[in-house]
């Protein structure tokens, strides 16, 4: 019966303390949480900016292979022309073809007597 009296004497005060401690407790578990979320969301940011900034540079390499295959495209276009316009004229004046034959012959002749000393092989005549 005692404690019953003290307790009921005391039921108030002890009930506003458990109550403040408890909010006491919640407010710091909360700003624990939300500290933790603006971290998160600081790292999320910086990962976010180095992703966009990669992007860019991949992006920028990208088109700069784009450009160089394009051009390369076009410059073998131009040689394909260049060339087909070659083997029309041989096909129309055979004569051509006959004159090109011994600088052919002599480009040929030089390019073994360049390798004879380092492979004999190169040396053999031709079939």
């Amino acid at each position: 019966m005692a404690i019953l009296a003290v307790l009921s004497r005391h039921a108030l005060p002890l009930a506003l303390g458990s109550a403040i401690l408890l909010s006491v407790a919640a407010a710091w578990h909360f700003r624990t949480q939300r500290d933790a979320a603006r971290l998160d969301a600081a790292t999320a940011s910086r990962t976010a900016e180095a992703n966009a900034a990669a992007l860019a540079r991949a992006n920028a390499e990208h088109a700069r292979q784009i450009e160089a295959l394009t051009s390369e495209a076009e410059r073998a276009r131009i040689q394909a022309a260049r060339l087909g316009a070659n083997m029309e004229a041989i096909r129309r004046d055979p004569s051509h073809a006959a004159g090109a034959a011994p600088v052919l012959r002599d480009a040929v002749e030089r390019l073994r007597a360049g390798r004879t000393a380092g492979d004999p092989a190169a040396a053999a005549p031709p079939p």
